[in-house]
């Protein structure tokens, strides 16, 4: 490390030390600042990101999306030399708060307890985006780096990304050398991996057809009820259908795809109505190289051999979408760069792992040609999308840390 290297991180971290609690009432603030979705609407939370900004003298903010209601926000910082872009990135909107009674506090009353931040979005992922705002403000402060250090804060990931990375993607508003996502990256700690894999995401239905007519004579009348035959396809789905998939064991997932049947089910009429009609969704997390023309065909071969077994049972596929998986290879620098920072940081080094879903890291990576850490942040992902979802606390100022210094380090002190 260069002399001109090591003042100036000593010179970020002092910056830090000192906005540390700060850091902190910030990701309490944006926690405080309801956006979930759906309904879907990150107007409040954006304004509040930039207000922030600005006040660590930060106004090269591009505001932008489909609908005035959905924006993303484009952060841009120049450095004073030559040098590569890297882009941080986080989502402004969170996951509905589900039942109420099932909180022990208000979701939007951002609680710390036990030395955890509680509250909706805390980790997932309002700490990481207090975290990234800070990590432009020690960069701004000090001043002295190459290249450009950008943020994108994104709307619509809890809901598929249409409105936010992927119309950014679309609309080629997006430019970088690498990206960091920091979605929560501990399943049993926190910052236990750094995710190079963003798995796929398969969304499906299997429609059941039967008999529909008066219940009262379905034992003198044969027919089919549609949801018992549902039902015992369920069943059989859920134990069979790894075997008829498609593709290549991937060493950072090693149990494979990741199946769940039966995440919605609906069927019947009412009372006194023999179920004619039944349908359920289904949930499949695919690994790097998993086509999703094989997919449709594996899934119907499994059908076609349940029907085959049950002539009285007509199952038909009904295809969602798929979002494909992604790959950062570990030899990209930045992957190095955040383990180092991380190992320095925590005390430890994080492993690289697979992150069991998905990102938007496709978006960045696929469609605008980013090559993308999936997942690196504070929280713990069995946390997320739960009741009285919270994260340490001091995972908030940690976040800040690893990011500034693996920015620092990417992107260099002119010479």
């Amino acid at each position: 490390m260069t002399l001109g290297m090591e003042s100036t991180e000593s010179s970020l971290l002092a910056y830090l030390a000192e906005h540390k609690d700060e850091i902190l009432e910030f990701a309490r603030e944006l926690v405080r600042t309801p956006s979930p979705n759906p309904p879907g609407d990150e107007r409040a939370v954006a304004d509040a990101v930039t207000a922030r900004l600005a006040e660590l003298g930060i106004t090269d903010v591009e505001r932008l999306g489909a609908k005035p209601d959905r924006p993303n926000l484009i952060v841009r910082l120049r450095g004073t030399g030559d040098g590569p872009t890297l882009m941080l990135s986080g989502h402004l909107d969170t996951k509905p708060a589900g039942d109420l009674e099932a909180w022990e506090t208000d979701p939007w009353d951002p609680v710390l307890r036990n030395g955890n931040l509680v509250g909706l979005g805390s980790g997932d992922m309002k700490a990481a985006v207090a975290a990234m705002v800070y990590a432009l403000g020690a960069m701004k402060a000090t001043g002295t780096f190459s290249g450009q250090l950008v943020a994108v804060f994104t709307a619509d990931e809890e809901a598929g990304s249409a409105l936010g990375s992927k119309w950014l993607a679309d609309n080629g508003r997006l430019e970088a050398d690498v990206a960091v996502i920091g979605e929560p990256s501990g399943i049993e700690r926190e910052w236990e991996s750094l995710h190079l894999v963003s798995r796929g995401a398969a969304l499906f239905k299997i429609k059941i057809t039967g008999t529909q007519m008066h219940s009262s004579i379905s034992d003198r009348i044969k027919g089919v009820n549609a949801t018992v035959k549902m039902a015992r396809l369920i069943d059989r789905m859920d134990r069979d259908l790894g075997a008829y998939l498609t593709y290549e064991p991937h060493p950072l997932s090693p149990t494979g795809p990741t199946i769940n049947v039966g995440v919605m089910a609906e069927a019947g009429v009412f009372y006194g109505v023999y179920p004619g009609n039944a349908e359920f969704a289904c949930d499949l997390r695919t690994l790097p190289g998993m086509d999703e023309q094989q997919l449709i065909d594996d899934i119907n071969r499994f059908l076609t051999a349940a029907m085959a077994e049950d002539p009285d049972l007509r199952a038909e596929l009904v295809w969602e979408l798929m979002v494909p998986a992604t790959e950062i290879p570990a030899s990209e620098p930045i992957v190095g760069i955040l383990q180092e920072a991380a190992g320095e940081v925590l005390g430890r080094t994080p492993r690289l792992d697979a992150f069991p879903g998905a990102t938007d890291a496709p978006h960045f990576q696929l469609t605008a040609g980013i090559p993308c850490v999936a997942a690196f942040g504070p929280g713990m992902l069995p946390r997320a999308h739960s009741p009285n979802e919270f994260m340490a606390a001091k995972s908030v100022s940690e976040a800040a840390d690893i990011y500034t210094l693996a920015s620092i380090r990417y992107l260099g002190v002119p010479e």
